[in-house]
C-alpha cells in the first residue's frame, strides 16, 4: 500500500470513498433516504474546493493498493485550540477492510499533525450508535473526552463522542508496530 496526498482534483474520488464507507457504516445512523441517494452530490459538493494551497492547514491523504484507491483520512491541523488537530474523516472502502488500512490512515494523519503542529493532540468524533468505529480508536488509544450531538446530512443530529489521543505520537506507535507483526 502506498499513501498519497489528495488535492481538489481528487474531489470526486472522495466523494466516492465516503459514500461506499457511509453507505455501510451508517445504516441505522443516517436517514435510509438520504443514503440511497442525495448522499453521492452531497459528499461531492463537500470535497469539492476544500483541499489546495488555499487550505494550507486541511490535508487529506489517499491509501491506495494495485488495485487502486481503497481508502483516504482528512485532517485539520491545530483545529481545536485545547483539543487539537481534528481528524475530520477515516474512511476504509467496505471490501478493503481488516486490513490494517484504518490503523495506517490514523497513523498517517497522527504523523502529519506531529510535523506541521508539533504542540497538538489528535481529536475526531464518532456517533456513539457506531460500535465497531468506537472499537476501533478505542483500541488504539483514543480516550473519550466528550460528549455532544451533531446535526448530520439527511436531517436530524445524532449522539456523537470525542476520541482524542494527547500525544499523536501513541497513533504512530501503534502503526509502527503493526508494520512489524
Amino acid at each position: 500500500m502506498r499513501m498519497r496526498m489528495a488535492t481538489d482534483a481528487d474531489a470526486d474520488l472522495l466523494a466516492r470513498i465516503h459514500t461506499a464507507s457511509w453507505r455501510a457504516a451508517y445504516r441505522g445512523i443516517l436517514d435510509p433516504d438520504f443514503l440511497s441517494g442525495p448522499i453521492e452530490e452531497e459528499r461531492l459538493e463537500a470535497w469539492t474546493g476544500r483541499l489546495g494551497p488555499h487550505q494550507p492547514h486541511v490535508t487529506a491523504l489517499i491509501a491506495e493498493d494495485v488495485d487502486g484507491p481503497v481508502g483516504f483520512v482528512c485532517a485539520v491541523g491545530a483545529d481545536d485550540e485545547r483539543w487539537g488537530t481534528l481528524i475530520d474523516n477515516l474512511h476504509v472502502l467496505p471490501t478493503a477492510k481488516g486490513r490494517g488500512l484504518g490503523t495506517d490512515l490514523l497513523g498517517a494523519a497522527a504523523d502529519w499533525s506531529l510535523q506541521g503542529y508539533p504542540d497538538s493532540g489528535i481529536t475526531l468524533w464518532c456517533f456513539e450508535q457506531n460500535e465497531p468505529a468506537r472499537r476501533f480508536y478505542e483500541r488504539r488509544g483514543g480516550v473519550i473526552v466528550e460528549r455532544s450531538r451533531h446535526s448530520v446530512p439527511g436531517g436530524g443530529d445524532r449522539p456523537v463522542l470525542r476520541y482524542h489521543w494527547p500525544d499523536p505520537a501513541s497513533a504512530i506507535g501503534l502503526q509502527r508496530l503493526a508494520d512489524r507483526l
